[in-house]
């Protein structure tokens, strides 16, 4: 997919190539930062035009219970072990900074949630909701049948299957490099805001390295494939995080190879 003013939009129309009902695909950030909210109202308007609403996955089924022992490291196991002195201290001189937090709390922590509540500590929290949520629950209100493109299970699973290892190298790696990582999301941010699908595949598929193929690519494949199953029989609206879309083995490609006609939906700001 080139990159250009074309294709520098958030929102696609995917219809069946045979003739069917016309569903959309959106790409979401699960951030309360409202810069992140330009294409909120073109997406609420295309909502309320579908049948089906779906998130990646449906938010009502999650298990408090399930996702916060899948948060943890296993019992006997703690980062200040796992990780080397260096990254220990860098985490504990962040939590303290800005989390405000003791880094004895977070000693047990799964490596993979201390990355994201350390990103998320660099944006602003301006909405009551996250996006993606918000997007949920305009769906939810609106009397749309909700489903998920994944299961709540599937994406604790993908937890499951990440290497220690390969967790720790990656917050290894973001704990040395995290003075540069607000410049970054400001970039991530405004290509957001853009609609510029290509470089914010190409940051995640960077930030992603070791876990690139269980983080984007096999899970492109599960919720392509489940999108298509309900696009065919019912018009429907996926939200899924916006690295999912492009990329050659992106969400847009794969329902393009399964038959279906993709077309861009610009933001025509005024």
């Amino acid at each position: 997919m080139k990159n250009s003013k074309k294709t520098n939009t958030l929102l696609w129309q995917v219809s069946p190539r045979e003739g069917g009902p016309v569903s959309y695909l959106f790409g979401t950030m699960h951030t309360r930062d409202l810069r992140a909210f330009t294409w909120l109202d073109l997406a609420y308007a295309r909502i309320e035009q579908c049948e089906v609403f779906a998130a990646e996955y449906n938010f009502s089924q999650t298990d408090s219970a399930a996702l916060a022992t899948a948060l943890l490291l296993p019992e006997g196991t703690t980062l200040d072990q796992l990780l080397s002195r260096r990254a220990w201290k860098n985490l504990a001189f962040y939590a303290k900074r800005k989390l405000d937090l003791p880094p004895e709390t977070l000693r047990q922590a799964h490596p993979m949630y201390v990355q994201m509540v350390l990103t998320t500590a660099l944006l602003r929290e301006e909405a009551p909701y996250p996006l993606d949520e918000a997007l949920w629950m305009y769906a939810l209100n609106k009397g749309k049948s909700i489903t998920g493109l994944e299961t709540f299970e599937e994406q604790l699973e993908v937890l499951r299957r990440i290497p220690l290892e390969d967790q720790l190298k990656s917050l290894t790696y973001f704990l040395k490099h995290y003075r540069r990582q607000r410049e970054r999301l400001k970039a991530m941010l405004r290509w957001y805001q853009e609609g510029n699908i290509r470089s914010l595949y190409q940051a995640s598929r960077r930030d992603a390295r070791w876990l690139r193929r269980p983080l984007l690519l096999e899970r492109n494949v599960r919720m392509a494939k489940r999108f298509a199953e309900i696009a065919h029989r019912q018009s429907l609206f996926g939200a899924v995080g916006a690295a999912h879309l492009a990329g050659g083995k992106g969400m847009l490609r794969l329902l393009k190879q399964a038959g279906f006609r993709i077309k861009p939906i610009l933001l025509h700001v005024s």
